[in-house]
């Protein structure tokens, strides 16, 4: 490029000084050389730009592909990690309903297991793209923003609220439980306050899987239409 440039400046540099054509003759020909030089530098912008743009895409396609293998394991150790969820908070609702007279029911002890909730999730490629600066790269804005919200919005809120139910669960069952004996524990206002506030929590953390797996169901789909 830079010799085709050289080039086409040499000629017109010539055609100033060339003595055998008129003025309009010398300016129509290094309009001409002029016209060549820009159109040159044009195309090559253009074929470079298309070039690195093709790039790009081939980068986002492979990014979609990787992103969406992660979100489907994602939806798989959810869909367990909400079956455990609804499972306590059955065990929750059966102590909370308890009465003093029915505590001494051995059945109560099926109801006393406790489930630590998973908190790792597969953000690795996602990571690993954003670091890149590439996430503005994918084109379609509705997708961007869907896969935006999903790793900085929903995953780390998902992440904080069952950390937060695993702590509180520790700490019934290694703090409170057995203090006082298990069928006087069950009675006392701190324990059922306590047990309250997890099984609200344990509920609302259900919504939060049934959301997200949503979530992520979409991104998937949406990620298949830029194939």
């Amino acid at each position: 490029m830079q010799e085709e440039i050289t080039k086409h400046t040499t000629k017109i540099y010539r055609e100033t000084k060339n003595k055998k054509h008129s003025l309009s003759e010398k300016i129509k020909e290094i309009a001409i050389e002029i016209f060549i030089i820009v159109f040159a530098v044009t195309l090559s912008i253009w074929m470079h730009s298309w070039s690195e743009h093709r790039h790009e895409q081939k980068d986002v396609n492979k990014f979609l592909v990787e992103l969406r293998e992660n979100i489907s394991a994602d939806i798989k150790l959810m869909e367990q990690s909400k079956s455990t969820a609804v499972a306590l908070s059955k065990n929750y609702d059966f102590i909370l309903a308890l009465k003093e007279s029915q505590v001494q029911n051995g059945e109560i002890y099926n109801h006393l297991d406790f489930s630590i909730l998973n908190t790792n999730w597969n953000v690795g490629t996602y990571e690993g793209f954003k670091s890149s600066g590439k996430i503005a790269t994918i084109e379609d804005d509705q997708l961007k923003y869907k896969i935006l919200n999903y790793y900085q919005q929903s995953i780390p809120n998902l992440v904080s609220a069952a950390n937060f139910i695993n702590t509180e669960q520790l700490k019934i069952q290694e703090n409170d439980l057995f203090t006082k004996g298990i069928y006087l524990s069950l009675n006392d206002n701190s324990i059922q306050n306590k047990y309250k506030n997890l099984n609200y929590n344990m509920k609302t953390i259900v919504k939060s899987y049934e959301e997200i797996i949503k979530e992520g169901k979409e991104i998937i789909a949406k990620s298949k239409e830029m194939k």
